[in-house]
Order: structure tokens, then sequence, then C-alpha cells
């Protein structure tokens, strides 16, 4: 990969699955280019934060895979009775309501979609913010629980 970005092929090199600091740095160490990217499963119930706060000295920052739960988990994050609150105090989804989480907490969110409506309501988040009373409720649902299992 960084042959390919000497060469002028790639801007940037991008890393995923890379749960732990100490695996996360021993790759760093033997590279010369920092990952611009590091593209881990995160959503309310398993927040990386810990991930989060090492990839930033590297200037790296998170992507969320599965920012929704991902397939066959998000009806227990559409469900879950904090985030339905919230979701009802604002008048939108609960998928807004974890997507503007995301966007607050500094997190890089692409849900996937081929349903129009889907795609259109996941865009209306910038209408909205959620409080710091709301985001605490929110940090507070982390489970370190993956929905993947590799």
């Amino acid at each position: 990969m960084e042959r390919a970005a000497a060469a002028g092929k790639l801007r940037s090199i991008g890393l995923s699955n890379f749960y732990e600091p100490a695996d996360f740095d021993r790759l760093v160490n033997a590279t010369t280019i920092k990952p611009a990217i590091l593209q881990n499963e995160t959503h309310p119930y398993h927040q990386s934060k810990e991930m989060q706060q090492h990839i930033d000295q590297y200037g790296t920052v998170l992507e969320s895979w599965f920012p929704l739960g991902g397939r066959g988990n998000t009806q227990k994050l559409f469900n879950d009775s904090t985030i339905s609150s919230i979701a009802a105090a604002h008048g939108k989804s609960s998928a807004q309501i974890i997507l503007r989480w995301h966007l607050q907490a500094g997190n890089i969110a692409i849900p996937g979609s081929s349903n129009e409506t889907h795609i259109q309501e996941n865009f209306e988040i910038f209408d909205f913010s959620l409080t710091d009373e709301e985001m605490q409720q929110l940090t507070d649902l982390d489970k370190n629980q993956r929905f993947a299992d590799y």
C-alpha cells in the first residue's frame, strides 16, 4: 500500500478491524504512512471510545462500520428505550438519533441503504442537535457489545 501511495496510485491508507491499541501500534510502528482512517464496528452498544482516543494521536479518524447495528441488529438499537425516547422528544426516528450521535461524537458514519426513503431520512440529521444530557444518556448505553463475531 505504501508503494502504491508513493507511485501516486492512492492518496491515503485506511485500516479496518483493529480493536486493540497494541495491535494498531504494531502496524503503525512497522510502516511510514499513518492510516487516515480506521473502520471498526461502532454504534451505541459498542462505542470504540478507547480506540478513537488512541488513534487520535496519529491523526487517524474512526469510521463506524455497522453504524446502525448492522443487518439483523438494527431493531435492537432502534427499539432501545433510551434511543426511542430521545427520538420521540425530537420528532425523529431512532436511526436519525443514532446518526446524529455519531456525528456529535466525532465518528464518520456512512449507513448503507437501497431504500430511497431511508436514504433521505439519513440525511435529515442536520436540523437538530442532541443536548449534552442526551449525549450522556447515549454514552451510557455502551456495553462494549459487538454484533459481529470476527
